[in-house]
């Protein structure tokens, strides 16, 4: 039995544990989920919530005043993006992956992933973005189970 349900956590088959948390940290259902989302105590892997604002986000290809936006300048907008964060989280460690959310789905918008070498580094880290903020907006940051 307990063979069986190892196989099967984290999976579509798992009726108690979130599949979609399990792998990615977030689920598209949030607080509605009729399943488990286990957050983790420890993991190489941080999660910043919404951190990064397309300027687009509201309508693709258009800023906040209405004006078309050149895909050119969101794309630095990105690269920008990603360099400071990039550089503010290699402070804390040797960074594996970072991956950043660059669309608009709801329950991934903006969510920025670390993958530290160690999980002591993302400890470190995420003690020192707690109360920090990031273009005016709190940095909301936890362990995340995706790998």
């Amino acid at each position: 039995m307990a063979e069986h349900l190892a196989s099967i956590f984290g999976t579509e088959k798992d009726r108690v544990n979130c599949p979609f948390y399990f792998k990615i940290g977030a689920c598209r259902h949030g607080d509605r989920c009729s399943r488990l989302h286990n957050r983790p105590t420890i993991s190489p892997t941080l999660l910043l919530s919404n951190m990064y604002q397309r300027p687009d986000m509201i309508t693709p290809g258009v800023d906040a005043q209405g004006q078309p936006i050149d895909p050119r300048k969101i794309q630095e907008h990105f690269e920008d993006f990603y360099e400071d964060i990039f550089e503010e989280l290699s402070q804390y460690g040797e960074i594996e992956s970072l991956n950043i959310c660059d669309n608009l789905a709801d329950h991934v918008i903006g969510n920025v992933y670390v993958q530290f070498k160690e999980e002591d580094q993302a400890a470190a880290a995420l003690h020192a973005l707690q109360g920090r903020f990031y273009s005016g907006r709190p940095i909301i940051a936890e362990f995340s189970p995706g790998d």
